[in-house]
């Protein structure tokens, strides 16, 4: 996590310094359009492009940092300098934790010096002891790596050291690789030699002996040995121990091996054809003595114990006051367990605390924090500044023109808008100069139907005259003129 830390901080740095000189050359320009209300978006804009193009550039320099470092290092490999080449890798890997890659940019860098590492330290005669946790996670992120995975097997079977995190990578590399003869082979000769018969290594022994190729007589028998002394009585033990039989291993236990076998083993259509092939090789004989081989190879399977198996137990009911004894017992057990794995918690934070990574954590957050505050004044500076530097805008005075002309024709007047507006429209229709304005009297709104405003009251009352005798209008008044409402 500390290199997270690290990108975040120095990126998130690197993109407040970009980002608010950004915004105190750009945003001034614009507060007088956007107003200083709304700066806070090509704010946040700019500082986002700034963080993005932080990251960009970041990731391209650790890449190409990366690629002379690995080149770097295969040369030295060719040349035979080991010393020169784990030099190398370890500046490689100093530049991948460092602040050039985001936790998605990563991936791929850490991957190839991953695949160079292991595949550096496969082939050395002398590996460290680190090189197996090198492996281990290079065949956890490529399973499928074959020639990988043939060359640490070669190298386990040869003699090297095994540990907890070898056992590990063989059961990866047997998952990874169901099919592959040659690698299920040499996982087989690696379980016999530790001799284990646990999940994954019977998964293996089973692949082998239902692949259909011929095994070594070797293996086989190594397979049965390791069967007989574990008493194993299932299908897979019996299988094996019937190749081993028709190979021509004449061990005592084999017999009584396939006795306990058909003794253990329920008949299935799977189980079937091994329970024949048993029959057949102890077809001679009797069943008496097949029951005490059975009972030689698996003492507790003795007829008496079966007798006591099927027979039913009777069920007796537990005291309740020892129940409830026995259960707050368990409490007064649970409670002190807790306060116990609580106090361990506190000792491993307050030790984890004073750990070296632990205080590089908390000196890069509080370094991000920092940061994150100064780019917030810095961001409140630039719309101060843009909102300083607005030029004062000015409320605009409406010019009104001297009213030259004091009369007007007064034709209607109506309580509803639409019928004076209707009523202007059809005037203007008849090229004359109508109009409607509002009245507003005690308890009424009245919308006034007008025509064209005049000089005197004589040229007022000739132009209503006209309009009567064209008749146009019906009635009309000579009133004062009042600009109209509308346009």
């Amino acid at each position: 996590m500390g290199y997270l830390f690290k990108h975040l901080a120095v990126r998130l740095w690197t993109a407040l310094i970009i980002g608010s000189l950004a915004a105190l050359v750009v945003l001034p320009p614009f507060a007088g359009a956007v107003g200083p209300g709304w700066m806070i978006v090509p704010g946040l804009g700019l500082l986002s492009a700034a963080y993005w193009l932080a990251g960009v550039a970041f990731a391209a320099m650790g890449r190409r940092r990366m690629e002379r470092l690995l080149g770097e290092a295969t040369v030295w490999e060719r040349a035979g300098m080991p010393r020169e080449v784990r030099q190398t890798l370890a500046r490689a890997a100093a530049v991948v934790d460092s602040f050039f890659f985001s936790p998605f940019a990563r991936r791929i860098p850490a991957g190839r010096l991953l695949a160079q590492t292991a595949r550096f330290q496969m082939a050395q005669t002398a590996p460290e002891p680190s090189s197996d946790a090198v492996v281990g996670a290079y065949l956890r992120a490529f399973p499928d790596d074959r020639e990988a995975s043939i060359k640490w097997l070669d190298g386990v079977l040869a003699g090297r050291a095994v540990t907890q995190q070898s056992h590990d990578i063989a059961a990866r590399i047997g998952a990874a690789h169901p099919e592959d003869g040659a690698i299920q082979r040499m996982l087989a000769q690696f379980y016999l030699a530790e001799r284990r018969g646990d999940f994954a290594a019977l998964q293996t022994y089973g692949l082998l002996m239902d692949a259909g190729e011929p095994l070594p007589d070797t293996v086989v028998g190594q397979i049965a040995d390791l069967f007989l002394a574990e008493q194993r009585p299932d299908s897979l033990a019996l299988k094996v121990y019937l190749d081993a039989y028709n190979r021509g291993e004449r061990d005592s236990r084999l017999l009584s091996g396939i006795a306990a076998c058909c003794r253990m083993i329920h008949p299935s259509p799977m189980t079937l054809p091994l329970l024949e092939k048993a029959d057949a090789v102890l077809a001679g004989i009797d069943p008496s003595r097949r029951n005490e081989m059975a009972a030689a190879f698996l003492p507790e399977m003795t007829d008496s114990d079966l007798g006591r198996s099927a027979r039913k137990r009777r069920i007796s009911r537990p005291a309740i006051v020892p129940m409830i004894r026995q259960t707050l017992t368990g409490l007064r057990k649970l409670a002190c367990g807790c306060a116990a794995g609580v106090s361990s918690l506190l000792r491993k934070t307050r030790g984890g605390l004073s750990s070296r990574r632990a205080k590089s954590v908390l000196k890069w957050s509080a370094m991000g924090c920092f940061m994150i505050g100064v780019g917030w004044l810095l961001i409140n500076t630039a719309m101060h500044m843009a909102d300083t530097f607005k030029p004062a805008e000015k409320a605009p005075v409406p010019e009104v023109a001297p009213v030259t002309d004091p009369f007007t024709l007064q034709v209607a007047a109506y309580l509803n808008e639409t019928d004076a507006r209707h009523y202007v429209e059809q005037l203007k229709g008849q090229k004359v100069d109508a109009y409607w304005t509002r009245a507003t009297g005690s308890n009424k709104t009245w919308y006034q139907v007008r025509i064209a405003h005049f000089k005197t009251k004589a040229e007022a009352r000739a132009v209503g005259e006209d309009l009567k005798t064209r008749q146009l209008i019906g009635d009309y008044y000579v009133a004062n003129y009042k600009r109209p409402d509308v346009p």
